[in-house]
């Protein structure tokens, strides 16, 4: 990577919008935020839940997201349009269908060619593995 990389904290993308006490939370790819212009490109994190925090970035054409770590392992996918993953490896074409793995502290880049759709929907699952739920399961009590 040509730049130095910052650390992303999960903290980053702001408060989750769902409530983490749901047994069963759905997301559709038109929850995403509305892309914007300049940088960084527009960040919802939708879920805070046990183990993982699922955080949505729309890109405009053209959009980065600069070298960066996460400070847990993540999954990125794209949910809608076209994306360019890099890291030190090379490059990995993100389109509807393709998921990716890292490790914790992995640099890494996103970025929105020039010439992509309007709207380029990335998917970040960030692997906390911590505990955000504060109420049991209901139990099925009937025989």
């Amino acid at each position: 990577m040509i730049r130095k990389p910052f650390n992303m904290p999960p903290k980053a993308f702001g408060p989750a919008e769902a409530d983490p006490n749901a047994e069963v939370s759905i997301f559709p790819v038109t929850d995403a935020p509305p892309p914007r212009t300049g940088t960084p490109p527009s960040i919802s994190r939708k879920l805070e839940g046990d183990g993982a925090n699922l955080i949505f970035l729309t890109f405009a054409p053209g959009q980065v997201l600069r070298s960066h770590t996460s400070a847990h392992p993540i999954t990125v996918q794209a949910l809608q349009g076209q994306l360019l993953l890099t890291t030190d490896q090379g490059e990995i074409l993100l389109e509807p269908g393709t998921v990716v793995h890292l490790r914790a502290m992995v640099v890494h880049e996103v970025s929105a060619a020039q010439d992509a759709p309007a709207e380029n929907v990335l998917l970040l699952t960030m692997l906390t593995g911590e505990r955000h739920s504060t109420e049991p399961i209901a139990q099925d009590t009937t025989d």
